[in-house]
């Protein structure tokens, strides 16, 4: 029983470690070929830790890519080790492990509905959110047409996502979940990191203290630019590595059908 325990221990430290090392990876890349979208930068390696969080449970997911982000921010990202440690990590961490608890734990069909409904609101109100906080910025009611654009677009993708009956249906509402409460994180996060410490120029937000307004900016941005991918490109990876390694259908608490 030991011996047991002991493996399955090394083997979350194994496989956390290659989280961290797979989401850190496929995230350089973007700094030689950054995706732009209508001008607007999107963050497609999230699907990476989504994917060892749906597999193997809300530990391995959390923290393999709380490690990833620190790499990747250290390395190739804002260079600063304080703001990754006080705000990127803790949002990974959180965010991912909501991703893996709840996609892995059993829900009754009532409580089931309300995490989908509940996913699903989160897409309006941080639209709102963004628009709110462009507004603030600017002073104008307007928002710019690179915004419209890529919000519409986006909206109008995961709302048809949640809206067809799919076997998925679970992940893209625990997605939304868990990346809402991470991308809050950051918004609430980098604000109150301004005004302590100062952020990096690496930021490019400037090195003065960020007003109220960029919260919602940051946290709603953050959220539109990553959730397409998490719920897009997670679960035919997902269905993939259950496809190649039967294994690993019965290594999370429950089994999701491939």
């Amino acid at each position: 029983m030991h011996l047991k325990a002991s493996a399955s221990l090394s083997l979350k430290l194994v496989l956390t470690a290659v989280n961290a090392a797979v989401y850190a990876g496929i995230g350089a890349l973007w700094t030689v070929f950054p995706l732009l979208i209508f001008g607007v930068r999107f963050w497609p390696q999230v699907f990476a830790p989504a994917v060892f969080s749906v597999l193997f449970g809300p530990w391995v997911g959390g923290v393999g890519a709380a490690i990833g982000i620190f790499i990747a921010d250290v390395i190739y990202g804002h260079h600063d080790a304080l703001l990754s440690l006080l705000v990127g990590v803790p949002s990974n961490f959180v965010g991912f492990f909501v991703i893996g608890w709840l996609t892995n734990h059993d829900f009754k069909t009532f409580a089931r509905r309300i995490l989908v409904i509940l996913s699903a609101v989160i897409i309006p109100v941080y639209a709102v959110a963004l628009v709110y906080g462009l507004f603030l910025l600017s002073g104008k009611v307007t928002v710019p047409t690179d915004f419209v654009l890529v919000g519409f677009i986006v909206v109008l993708a995961i709302l048809g996502l949640f809206l067809m009956r799919n076997k998925w249906a679970e992940f893209e509402a625990a997605a939304s979940i868990g990346l809402g409460i991470g991308t809050a994180i950051i918004g609430v996060g980098i604000v109150a990191y301004s005004a302590i410490f100062g952020l990096p120029v690496a930021v490019g937000l400037g090195t003065k203290p960020l007003g109220s307004a960029f919260m919602y900016v940051v946290g709603a941005s953050s959220y539109f630019t990553e959730i397409p991918f998490m719920v897009v490109l997670t679960p035919p990876v997902a269905a993939a590595c259950r496809s190649a390694f039967p294994s690993l259908r019965g290594m999370s608490q429950r089994k999701v059908k491939s």
